[in-house]
């Protein structure tokens, strides 16, 4: 069974019928599902937003909130204090809601008022392309992946953390999954996955206890972040990355990540872009030179 049939599975009958709905006119898949506590129930697919006619009420929106927690809300009260649940199958869900604030820290989210219900896609074929940027008779090169959100910097990083560590390339891999999000469908391979660690931890545990030739993580964003991914390149370890941008100069723009792009981090480059439905792949190296790819 599809993913998303086994999340439509998930529904009440009235959410599901409005969900496939939604679905069908989308084409028939969906990579997002969103539903609003009394309100709008609509799926994302290839970028485009497309709404049921019908509503989510109060008492379906937390009968689907129960679901998705195993009936026990308090079980994942730390996940959703961070934004998000992960479901018994792996599936990761950003939660909206009201914030308990004490000394500059979220304590505990209550109010849950919108669900985004994401499909971590596999695309086996995508990240071959990448194979003679990163891999050479040298060893491995590292890549920062940007995007703006919902491009698909995730399933990138996902599909080339599959690839680069399988045994015939030989190499020792390590993937921090902070959101428990890049590691889905992935358990049976050979990869180590640092499931759940903050990203600056996860990158100097990796380093210093599994002597990866590389580390991938998602969303770089902040000094200590920085500070990690400098760690690991004067370790000798690789480095694979993602981080919101919309383009070079927003990379320039944000401090952490201006630090790691003077410091010669990242020999390629990789800037996804969604244009007329499909996402292109563009990749440039530290002294300017690019190539596309589709």
């Amino acid at each position: 069974m599809k993913m998303e049939e086994r999340i439509l599975g998930m529904l009440p009958i009235s959410v599901r019928k409005a969900a496939a709905e939604s679905v069908s006119l989308s084409g028939g898949h969906f990579q997002e599902l969103r539903l609003y506590r009394g309100g709008c129930i609509h799926t994302v697919c290839d970028g485009r937003s497309v709404y049921a006619k019908e509503k989510c009420t109060a008492e379906d929106f937390d009968l689907v909130l129960r679901t998705l927690c195993g009936n026990s809300l308090y079980a994942h009260s730390e996940t959703i204090r961070d934004g998000y649940i992960i479901t018994a199958e792996g599936l990761r869900v950003g939660v909206c809601g009201r914030a308990v604030v004490r000394r500059s820290e979220v304590q505990l989210v209550t109010d849950i008022t919108s669900l985004c219900i994401r499909i971590p896609a596999r695309y086996p074929q995508l990240a071959h392309p990448f194979l003679p940027y990163i891999l050479s008779d040298s060893g491995i090169a590292g890549m920062l992946i940007y995007s703006s959100p919902g491009v698909g910097k995730t399933t990138l990083l996902r599909e080339l953390a599959a690839l680069i560590s399988q045994p015939q390339f030989g190499l020792r891999c390590a993937v921090v999954d902070t959101r428990m999000e890049i590691g889905f469908g992935l358990e049976n391979g050979s990869l180590n996955i640092l499931r759940g660690y903050p990203r600056s931890l996860g990158m100097e545990t990796a380093v210093r206890t599994l002597a990866p030739d590389v580390v991938l993580c998602d969303e770089i964003s902040d000094d200590r972040d920085a500070d990690a991914v400098l760690q690991c390149a004067s370790s000798g370890t690789s480095v694979i990355a993602t981080a919101h941008a919309a383009g070079y100069g927003d990379l320039e723009r944000k401090p952490a990540l201006r630090k790691l792009l003077q410091n010669d981090v990242f020999p390629w480059r990789t800037r996804l872009i969604r244009k007329n439905g499909m996402v292109l792949r563009r990749i440039q190296s530290e002294d300017g030179g690019t190539d596309c790819a589709v």
